[in-house]
C-alpha cells in the first residue's frame, strides 16, 4: 500500500507511451515519413516481443505496445527508404536486407539478453530484466531521435507535442522504479546516470521541436 502512488505513477507513465506510439503511427502517416529511427525501432520491437511474449511477467500495456510498434514498423517500411536513399545512397534491395536484419537483431538481442541475465543473475527478477533492457532501449532512441532531427533540418515526423509525451512518460516509468526497487540494478549511480541521460535528452529534444515549429509557422500545441 505504501508504493500505491509511485505504481500510479508508473501505470501513467506506460499509458503516456501507448499515447506516444498511436502519435508517432499518425505523424508518420501525416507527413509520409516514419518517426522512430531504425536502431531503436528495432531495439523496442525486441523488448516488446519479450515483454509480451517470453517473460513470465508482462507489463499491463506490453500487447498494445507490440501492437502498436507494428504500426510504426509500417510507416517505416511504407516510407523509410526515401530518406536512406537520400542520406545513404542505399539502393532498395541493400535498405530492406539492412532493415530486416536491424529488426531480427533487435529481437534476438532482448530474448538472448534476457537469458544471459537471468543464467548469471537468479536473484534479478525477470521484469526487471526486460525493463533494463527497455531503460537501455530509451537511450539509443532519445540520441537517436535528435540524430534524426538534426539529419532532416526539420520536424518531419516528429512533433513537440510526441516528444512531450515521451519525456513524460519516461519520466513516471523512471520515478515508480527508482522509488519502488531496493535492488542494486536500479539504485546505482551508473543507472541513475543513465536515466537522467534520457531525461535531459528528452527535454533537449522537445525544446528543439518547440523552436523548429515556431520556425516553420507551426503552432507547437496544435500540431499532434
Amino acid at each position: 500500500m505504501k508504493y500505491t502512488f509511485f505504481y500510479i505513477c508508473g501505470t501513467f507513465g506506460e499509458l503516456f507511451w501507448v499515447l506516444a506510439y498511436m502519435l508517432i503511427i499518425y505523424r508518420g502517416l501525416k507527413d509520409k515519413t516514419y518517426g522512430m529511427p531504425l536502431v531503436p525501432l528495432a531495439l523496442n520491437l525486441g523488448v516488446e516481443f519479450v515483454f509480451s511474449f517470453c517473460d513470465r511477467f508482462n507489463l499491463l500495456f506490453s500487447y498494445t505496445w507490440f501492437l502498436l510498434d507494428l504500426g510504426i514498423v509500417y510507416t517505416y517500411f511504407r516510407y523509410g527508404y526515401a530518406s536512406f536513399k537520400k542520406f545513404y545512397h542505399l539502393e532498395k534491395k541493400q535498405w530492406y536486407i539492412i532493415s530486416i536484419l536491424a529488426f531480427l537483431l533487435g529481437i534476438l538481442i532482448n530474448f538472448y539478453g534476457h537469458q544471459f541475465f537471468a543464467h548469471i543473475l537468479n536473484e534479478l527478477p525477470d521484469n526487471d530484466i526486460s525493463i533494463f533492457f527497455s531503460v537501455l532501449t530509451c537511450v539509443f532512441m532519445s540520441i537517436c531521435r535528435l540524430a534524426m532531427f538534426f539529419q532532416r533540418g526539420n520536424s518531419e515526423g516528429q512533433s513537440f507535442i510526441i516528444a512531450c509525451v515521451i519525456m513524460i512518460g519516461n519520466f513516471l516509468c523512471f520515478f515508480q522504479i527508482v522509488a519502488t526497487s531496493d535492488l542494486y540494478i536500479w539504485n546505482n549511480s551508473l543507472m541513475r546516470l543513465i536515466l537522467l541521460i534520457i531525461v535531459v535528452t528528452d527535454i533537449y529534444c522537445a525544446s528543439l521541436l518547440y523552436r523548429q515549429h515556431i520556425k516553420e509557422g507551426i503552432n507547437p500545441w496544435k500540431r499532434l
